[in-house]
């Protein structure tokens, strides 16, 4: 068995998700990690698969099973990425909507040495008034101080921020 990376775009419909997990439990895969979410009227997943297929079958299998509803898929080997640590950090930035935003605050992040583990935005407001929303968990290595220079970008993008230590325990 090997673990393949799954990608599967359409447009947002019932039944998407349906029809790419029962192709994979059909074929025996094992559905080990996952993201899906609505993009703009699109709907995106991320599938980490262990599977006995190889990727050009296993594709080949979802584009005949999800081909009525015109998904863009692919599949291919997942090379070993590096091990994932919990996040240590949440941060929020949030105003007017304006290019660079993303760009200016993860190089900020990946300067510190800080990793994103997750990373959701979304336009809010009204349409004449937009306000940029941006959520980022992030593993940040131990006695890192990540606020100065998180303020110095949002203070030159004329955007808010929070950011928070999460407090993990153990048990």
């Amino acid at each position: 068995m090997h673990e393949l990376a799954v990608t599967a775009v359409g447009a947002d419909r019932p039944g998407i998700v349906a029809a790419v997990a029962e192709v994979l439990h059909e074929r025996g895969g094992n559905l080990e990690d996952s993201a899906m979410t609505f993009l703009g009227g699109h709907f995106a997943i991320v599938l980490l698969v262990r599977t006995d297929d190889e990727p050009d079958d296993l594709r080949t299998a979802l584009q005949t099973a999800t081909a009525p509803m015109g998904l863009t898929i692919s599949v291919s080997v997942a090379t070993q990425g590096s091990e994932g640590r919990d996040a240590t950090h949440l941060l929020s930035v949030y105003g007017a909507d304006r290019p660079g935003i993303v760009a200016t605050i993860t190089r900020v992040l990946a300067d510190t040495g800080a990793n994103v583990t997750d990373l959701e935005t979304q336009v809010i407001g009204a349409a004449d008034e937009p306000v940029y929303a941006m959520l980022i968990e992030l593993v940040a290595g131990e006695g890192t101080d990540l606020e100065p220079a998180v303020e110095a970008a949002c203070q030159q993008l004329g955007v808010d921020h929070t950011l928070r230590a999460i407090a993990t325990e153990t048990y």
